[in-house]
């Protein structure tokens, strides 16, 4: 059975908001246990068809969902040395602390941080060290929270409670448990029930020649799963276009005319860069191989060259500028 969530309510990932609760709704109303009495199986299917409406027709949550679905991390993955999430509890739990009931498994849940990194540093590759704060097991009381279990009075130990009437009830997380499906006489004085502390590491983080803005890393962190989306900061000189790179210099209007050489700036350093005579405006001057190297692939660096008029003229300069109109006509 998938686990896909766009699969699960049978809609593509482009699927708009107003069809996504169509078709939803659709499926809700099919697998209702009101119209499916003693049939266990249509119970199970209205959960997952709940719990993965739950997820997609929140914006936000749809948002961090194709993040972990797209970015290089595929969680509903069961191989790879079990990294993957058994089920849609698992899902919920480790991608917004709720669903299923069962307890908190902090050890599990997958942390997701955003970090900025230089314009350069993500072009070429390389390392940067960052200081990651994320929550880890408590360590007064071993991740329990307290002591004193009590079945949650407003879920009745399920971890979920209803909202809605009829067919289009769902199923949410108890905000009054947490989706633990249980309450604590005596909180932990360190964690104040929560069952995790924060607990920070200084971790080197290897960046991918060519990675975007938006490029998801997966590290491990004291054990844990961490995805890393990464911000590439904006660049002053350079923009990015695929593997090419963009940039301009600006040259006089003599320079344009009678040619000129100019020390440009590359991801390895400052290059030559010959005008030509009779540079015209918006000319695009290709430096092969100085571009982004993406897939073994490198791509060029593009130099417009914007030429520069003068505003105000010397009786000097506006004579020679007279001569030279005079010459041209």
């Amino acid at each position: 059975m998938t686990k896909d969530l766009y699969e699960i309510l049978g809609v593509s990932e482009s699927v708009s908001s107003d069809d996504l609760r169509k078709a939803y709704r659709a499926l809700a109303k099919e697998n209702h246990p009101d119209a499916n009495p003693d049939d266990t199986a249509a119970e199970e299917r209205f959960k997952r068809i709940s719990d993965a409406y739950d997820i997609l027709g929140n914006p936000e949550k749809r948002e961090q969902y194709d993040l972990m679905r797209k970015g290089g991390h595929d969680p509903f993955s069961g191989g790879g040395g079990g990294e993957g999430f058994g089920d849609l509890s698992d899902i919920l739990r480790s991608m917004f602390g709720g669903g299923g009931g069962g307890g908190r498994q902090p050890g599990r849940r997958a942390s997701q941080i955003e970090i900025e990194i230089p314009f350069v540093t993500a072009a070429k590759g390389g390392t940067v060290h960052k200081l990651i704060r994320l929550p880890v097991t408590c360590s007064q009381c071993g991740g329990a929270g307290g002591s004193g279990r009590e079945t949650c009075v407003s879920c009745g130990g399920a971890g979920r409670i209803s909202s809605g009437q009829g067919f289009f009830s769902t199923m949410h997380p108890c905000a009054n448990c947490g989706g633990r499906g249980y309450t604590l006489k005596t909180k932990c004085s360190l964690c104040h029930g929560t069952g995790e502390i924060q607990s920070s590491e200084k971790v080197a983080l290897r960046i991918p020649p060519g990675a975007g803005d938006g490029t998801t890393l997966r590290v491990s962190v004291s054990g844990r799963p961490v995805h890393v989306r990464l911000r590439v900061k904006k660049d002053r000189f350079f923009k990015r276009q695929g593997r090419d790179l963009l940039c301009s210099v600006t040259v006089t209007a003599a320079q344009a005319v009678l040619g000129t050489a100019l020390m440009i700036r590359t991801l390895d350093g400052k290059v030559k860069l010959k005008i030509k005579p009779g540079t015209q405006p918006n000319t695009v001057l290709r430096m092969r191989g100085k571009g982004v190297s993406h897939n073994g692939v490198i791509g060029d660096q593009l130099v417009t060259v914007v030429v520069k008029l003068p505003v105000e003229l010397t009786d000097e300069t506006k004579s020679l500028w007279i001569k030279l109109k005079e010459t041209n006509s």
